[in-house]
């Protein structure tokens, strides 16, 4: 009796890990199951982002545009590179520039660049929407204690102190900033009044400027009393050189008499 009942559970144990067995899915089952329902998340998110659109379509819009916009930012940051590229050509834009005429704010500010450049202290970091350039106090392969030891590093209360350019949508602000106006040295006016040593842009584009512009093209139309002034001043123009003439012509001949 006992070893039938013995047999009789070890087949039924035998027989419920087989069911068991063929129930159980595979490794392939599983995984095309689980991206089964994936898709379908993702196909019911979507369904529902369309309809949301549908429903309100300014909305929508916005959250697109402000999408794309920063899709463009991160692709169009500037990087070290294009610094570098930006930096060395308003480096040759200055040499083209006659030292009297040359900005020296801007000179100063590109001196700065071009001196920390060369000591390796220049420092890019990309932080997705745009790029920033800042000193550091060493260059990157000093092996100094002070370069080494992180308790003597510059303080995150510094940082903005030492940001040097803000690179955004593939320009470099700063630089070219300080680059547009760098053809005028302040210093060439400084003899001239205070009223005169600044000019607005309203000034620049005003419409007596514009007037005065287009009458220097218009011929000189003369009146008859200033044709007739004009005539009279000629002739006793010409009568003071004759008389001079005559002169000089008499004094010539009362010196070469004077020896006999």
């Amino acid at each position: 009796m006992a070893a039938a009942a013995l047999k009789r559970l070890w087949s039924r144990s035998r027989e419920e890990t087989g069911d068991a067995a063929v129930a159980k899915p595979g490794v392939w089952a599983r995984l095309g199951t689980w991206s089964r329902a994936l898709l379908r998340d993702y196909a019911e998110a979507c369904g529902d982002a369309a309809a949301a659109a549908r429903a309100r379509p300014v909305r929508a819009a916005v959250y697109v545009g402000l999408l794309g916009g920063a899709a463009a930012c991160c692709a169009l940051a500037p990087s070290e590179a294009a610094f570098e590229e930006a930096l060395l050509d308003a480096s040759g834009t200055f040499l083209l520039l006659a030292p009297a005429t040359r900005n020296r704010d801007s000179e100063a500010y590109l001196q700065r660049l071009l001196w920390l450049r060369g000591r390796g202290r220049l420092r890019h970091r990309n932080l997705g929407f745009c790029s920033l350039v800042y000193e550091a106090p060493f260059d990157a392969q000093a092996s100094l204690y002070q370069a080494r030891c992180r308790y003597l590093q510059p303080r995150w209360a510094d940082f903005p102190g030492r940001i040097l350019d803000v690179g955004f949508m593939g320009r470099w602000w700063l630089l070219e900033a300080r680059m547009r106006d760098c053809d005028i040295n302040d210093d060439e006016f400084l003899h001239l009044p205070a009223h005169l040593r600044v000019v607005g842009p309203h000034q620049l584009r005003s419409e007596a400027n514009e007037r005065l512009f287009d009458e220097k093209y218009k011929p000189v139309v003369l009146t008859d009393d200033q044709v007739d002034q004009a005539l009279w001043e000629e002739q006793v123009l010409q009568k003071e050189k004759k008389d001079r003439l005559v002169l000089s012509q008499a004094d010539s001949l009362v010196q070469s008499e004077a020896p006999r």
